[in-house]
C-alpha cells in the first residue's frame, strides 16, 4: 500500500513540474517574467511597422495560407526589424 502511494505522488509531482516547465524556462532564459522595456519598446515598434505588411485573403490564424504567411513573411521581417533595433 506505501509503495502505491509513493507511486501515486511521485506520479502527481512529475505532472505538477511537466506542467509549470515551460515557464520555469522562460523565467531562467529571461532574468524574470517581463522582458526588458528596451525589448518591449522595440518589440511594439516593430510591430506597428509589420502592421502594413499585406496579409493573406483568409485571415483566421489556423488558416495555412495565415501559417505560411508567418513563417515566411512577418517572422522574417519580424527578426529584421529587431535586428536592427539591436535585439
Amino acid at each position: 500500500m506505501k509503495r502505491n502511494i509513493n507511486i501515486l505522488l511521485i506520479g502527481i509531482f512529475c505532472i505538477g513540474l511537466s506542467g509549470c516547465y515551460e515557464s520555469v524556462v522562460r523565467f531562467w532564459n529571461n532574468d524574470g517574467w517581463e522582458p526588458p522595456p528596451a525589448k518591449k519598446k522595440a518589440s511594439s515598434e516593430c510591430f506597428e511597422e509589420l502592421r502594413s505588411l499585406p496579409r493573406p485573403k483568409n485571415e483566421y490564424i489556423g488558416s495555412k495560407e495565415m501559417q505560411d504567411w508567418l513563417s515566411k513573411v512577418y517572422d522574417p521581417a519580424e527578426n529584421e526589424c529587431m535586428k536592427r533595433k539591436g535585439f
